[in-house]
């Protein structure tokens, strides 16, 4: 029995490895899941990658369909091809399958999802009763050997049997039963037995995590949305996506040449490249150089420079153009001399925001650049004589982050927050002239020996309470008297994508470098350094509630080898869900191991879920 709708069928299709794992068509996903003999599956884009009726031509540089592979990796193609096959013959595969895991997943995904939902609506104590009795009823995941629900979980597709990961009982299991998968229950990933590692599936990750954690958002915020329906080509779409297109070879992954100390450039242009909002900007030509009138425009050049990455070329690009309009633009990083890539960065964001259409001076600017990076800090200044609390606001387009030098760790201003936020974009483009916020009270060292120096850490002490001086405030409800007072910085706003400074060079009677390591996060809540989250906190006396909204994920990271005057710039980007590290001209895969365990110093974090404000009403997507 073929898998295939009556209308797959009138158009010579065959089924994909994953049709019959297709999600439904409709937004509100049954609750039950029927046998994969009765499903009636959507066209979907692997449907039509994997049509034996496509044109070689179709497949590009990849010559033949035969080529094409969609799969995690080997063991999970071979999987998908004995289901192909067995669908062929018209063999009925029931959902309890030995090798029929894909309905397993979707169940296990959703199980995951749920309870997760329910552990964080049963914390805020914001259920009623009837809901609440739901999610006590879930069943506690937990080692079915040795009862442990905190040995990290891990679910085996192939049975019912979960294990944990610590105490090796769920690699155990696959070895003694001849399993292959399992997921990880709180990441929802799959680990392959045989290839001793997890594996990232395209198919799986669009068909089934990505559509199931959608909707779980989807049900779980109160805001009415527009309905979203799943789009079906007909038969006239598919035949001109066949003969009008073919499969793009790997794009986005090009290295840049060194022309003489400028590997700082480079690396910032590298995260430009896959900041995935500067990319859909750009690459959806929204800013014509045809049109452009500005010269040395840095706009045009950032144009450029997507078109040149995603080329198809290969060979190390060399941004000439780019290097002589920043020269123009930004005489002070014009030379052969080593910058700072932090410098740059800003500058180049100031001349981008020039350069847009239709830019602005104030905080509600709608180019690319504020719509990217732009966030608001809030500055509460509190009278301890009289309770008074003075707020203020200031725009910002990055954080920087002191750090805690090792010889200094013991010692520490309370609440150390001398960090600077580089402000608003100016018009003008000159860094120099970019707002930033300072705070530069004086406060008596005390001794804080358990502060360590992770991203965490450094936020904690940013987002601190800080004794002012006893002339640096004056207190309107205190007659305008100088009175004691303390200050705290928080987050209003935050941006779309958030970019962290770690200052690693000291500025004093001399130059210095901090070499201590610093611990980042994959993962970022965001939500106890909000304004909203630093309420919560007070009000409640604990930590505040996760807002997924407030949850960020990492996409790049930049380091600094060697001394200040005379290092070397080198990255770390994401890009289709693998990790690269770029250094000039050379391009190479990594793990994400490596990446973590470099000595950052910038990191970018994208938000999980991005909102914007449609003409018709709000959606919601997703970074992957």
């Amino acid at each position: 029995m073929s898998s295939l709708s009556p209308h797959q069928q009138s158009l010579g299709l065959t089924d994909s490895p994953m049709s019959s794992l297709s999600s439904p068509s409709s937004p509100s996903f049954p609750d039950g899941f029927t046998s994969s003999s009765n499903r009636n599956p959507r066209t979907t884009v692997y449907d039509i990658l994997h049509s034996t009726d496509n044109p070689s031509e179709f497949y590009g540089e990849h010559r033949e369909q035969q080529s094409l592979t969609t799969a995690g990796c080997a063991h999970l193609a071979l999987l998908k091809k004995q289901r192909k096959r067995a669908m062929e013959d018209d063999v009925v595969i029931d959902d309890d399958d030995r090798w029929d895991l894909f309905n397993s997943y979707r169940s296990l995904v959703r199980y995951s999802l749920a309870w997760h939902k329910s552990r964080r609506q049963l914390s805020s104590g914001a259920t009623n009763d009837r809901k609440r009795k739901q999610y006590k009823e879930l069943p506690l995941p937990q080692c079915s050997k040795c009862h442990d629900p905190l040995a990290r979980s891990h679910i085996c597709l192939h049975c019912i049997y979960m294990g944990c990961w610590r105490k090796d009982h769920m690699r155990d299991h696959m070895k003694e039963k001849g399993h292959n998968f399992a997921m990880d229950f709180t990441h929802r990933t799959l680990y392959c037995y045989e290839c001793s590692d997890y594996v990232y599936d395209n198919e799986l990750n669009d068909l089934i995590v990505r559509q199931e954690t959608i909707q779980s958002e989807s049900r779980r915020r109160k805001r009415v949305r527009t309905n979203n329906t799943s789009w079906e080509p007909t038969s006239q779409d598919i035949n001109a996506i066949v003969k009008n297109s073919t499969v793009a070879s790997c794009q986005g992954i090009r290295g840049l040449c060194n022309m003489g100390n400028t590997c700082f450039m480079n690396v910032i242009l590298q995260s430009f490249v896959h900041n995935p909002l500067l990319k859909a900007y750009f690459l959806s030509d929204q800013h014509s150089p045809g049109r452009c009138n500005n010269k040395f425009c840095l706009c045009c050049e950032m144009d450029n420079l997507f078109a040149q990455i995603y080329s198809g070329k290969k060979e190390p690009y060399a941004p000439c153009h780019f290097l002589q309009s920043m020269w123009m633009s930004l005489k002070e990083l014009a030379g052969y001399a080593q910058q700072d890539a932090h410098e740059f960065f800003i500058s180049a964001l100031n001349n981008i925001h020039a350069g847009c259409e239709g830019h602005s001076m104030s905080t509600n600017c709608t180019c690319i650049v504020h719509r990217t990076f732009a966030g608001l800090l809030q500055s509460n200044v509190t009278c301890l004589k009289c309770g008074n609390v003075t707020s203020t606001f200031d725009p910002m387009l990055d954080i920087s982050l002191s750090l805690r030098s090792v010889e200094k760790k013991k010692k520490t201003p309370l609440g150390s927050n001398n960090v600077k936020v580089a402000a608003a974009a100016t018009a003008g483009g000159n860094s120099s002239n970019s707002q930033q916020h300072t705070n530069n009270s004086t406060v008596t060292p005390v001794r804080r020996t358990k502060q360590g120096n992770t991203l965490m850490d450094c936020l904690d002490r940013y987002t601190l309470p800080e004794k002012l001086g006893p002339k640096e405030y004056s207190c309107s409800k205190c007659g305008n008297t100088f009175q004691e007072a303390t200050k705290q910085l928080s987050v209003k706003r935050l941006p779309p994508v958030l970019s962290f400074q770690l200052k690693r060079f000291e500025h004093g009677a001399s130059t210095s470098k901090i070499e201590a390591k610093i611990k980042f996060p994959v993962e970022l809540d965001m939500t106890p350094y909000t304004t909203q989250g630093k309420q919560q906190q007070k009000n409640s006396k604990s930590a505040p509630l996760l807002d997924s909204s407030n949850m960020y994920t990492l996409f790049a990271v930049i380091n600094h080898q060697g001394k200040i005057d005379s290092g070397h710039y080198t990255m770390f980007s994401k890009h289709r869900g693998e990790w690269f590290k770029f250094e000039d001209h050379n391009v190479t895969t990594t793990f994400q191991r490596d990446v973590l365990d470099s000595k950052a110093y910038m990191c970018f974090y994208i938000k999980k879920s991005l909102e914007y404000e449609s003409s018709l009403d709000d959606e919601l997507f997703e970074y992957k």
